[in-house]
């Protein structure tokens, strides 16, 4: 149950549906019922919001033990680019993975989520096709998800001496917005609601300010939420202090994109100010534990940006996509860092992973 802003652990208590509503949570419900189940020794509640919610068939597992990635291939390589990226998956493929990845988030009490997938294997961004497929995913399972193809107007890139740079097409980005634009402006509320839709430039290095401006714009007008990696890898940082100048959320202030629409994976690598400026600007950070324990990384931590103040949600972003999974691995990443047994509860991340993600997409019925 949900009680003075927080959950309650109602022991034998009774939840009655009418249609698509949840219309009573308590005890002695004083009503009729059409039918009664009881389910015994289970637990009953909200399902929980993937605010990066895996939707590719995650290859990133095989870099557990083959690092660093950009010497191991996943990362394009300057002949690559020249040779000119191509579409490694199918229309059909894609619509698969799509479905299948759905049905995996439902499986693991998944029930509101935002896609996210990799670009690597990728002629450049994601497409309204497959969208759509996925838009019909998530109606034949039934799942709620904010959909949106990603877009970006860059791209990391290995050259022949080692270093790593950053290949900007900014037209071919821009185009991505507008076919972005066009697919929230089609889809929005479709289902019963179940389908919203979300803006999704991809990571901030592969952006360029006109087109962050013209997202952060787009998300205002269609009052939808609007998702960006930053502060994830040291590689970023390097990227976005050579071409800037800035820290990645110093530069996002600086270009007007941040705002309560703003969801930001990963929040990793900071410094600074940087967490008083996601914090006074109303965003969003995404915490993925699992993903990021895997490549040593970790918020530093989960307790000290709640005190701080910090709106927290949380995403799963690799296989498997496992809510439980990441809740208790970051419970513990989060008694490592403080060293203290005390410093986060598992409620803490519960609340993550419904009410935080809630707080995050606006949506006080959720959560």
């Amino acid at each position: 149950g949900h009680q003075d802003g927080q959950h309650q652990i109602l022991e034998h208590g009774e939840l009655v549906i009418e249609q698509d509503r949840i219309i009573f949570v308590g005890f002695d419900y004083p009503g009729e019922v059409a039918e009664r189940l009881d389910f015994g020794e289970a637990v009953i509640s909200p399902g929980f919001i993937d605010l990066d919610a895996l939707s590719d068939l995650d290859t990133t597992i095989l870099a557990f033990d083959n690092q660093p990635a950009w010497q191991k291939g996943r990362v394009w390589p300057r002949s690559y680019i020249e040779r000119g990226p191509y579409e490694m998956y199918t229309a059909d493929e894609l619509a698969f993975q799509k479905h299948f990845a759905f049905a995996q988030l439902i499986k693991n009490g998944i029930t509101t989520a935002l896609p996210i997938a990799s670009l690597f294997y990728r002629e450049w961004g994601e497409t309204v096709a497959e969208f759509e497929a996925a838009s019909e995913a998530a109606i034949d399972l039934g799942l709620r998800v904010y959909l949106g193809p990603a877009y970006r107007t860059g791209n990391q890139v290995v050259e022949a001496d080692g270093r790593i740079s950053t290949q900007f097409d900014e037209p071919r980005g821009l185009q991505g917005l507008a076919d972005a634009i066009a697919f929230c402006q089609q889809h929005e509320g479709q289902n019963n609601d179940l389908i919203r839709t979300m803006l999704a430039p991809d990571r901030i290095e592969t952006c360029t300010a006109t087109l962050l401006q013209r997202s952060a714009d787009a998300a205002r007008d269609l009052d939808v939420p609007i998702r960006l990696h930053c502060c994830q890898s040291p590689t970023e940082i390097d990227i976005v202090r050579r071409l800037h100048d800035l820290t990645p959320p110093e530069w996002l202030e600086q270009v007007g994109f941040l705002s309560e629409r703003a969801l930001l994976p990963h929040a990793t690598q900071v410094s600074g100010r940087d967490l008083d400026i996601i914090r006074d600007n109303g965003a969003s950070i995404v915490h993925c534990p699992l993903v990021s324990g895997r490549h040593g990384g970790a918020i530093r931590s989960f307790a000290r940006y709640k005190a701080m103040g910090q709106r927290i949600g949380l995403g799963t972003d690799t296989w498997p996509p496992d809510m439980i999974l990441n809740m208790q691995v970051g419970l513990i990443l989060c008694r490592l860092l403080d060293g203290n047994a005390q410093a986060c509860r598992s409620e803490d991340y519960f609340d993550a992973a419904t009410l935080g993600g809630a707080q995050a997409l606006r949506r006080p019925d959720l959560g």
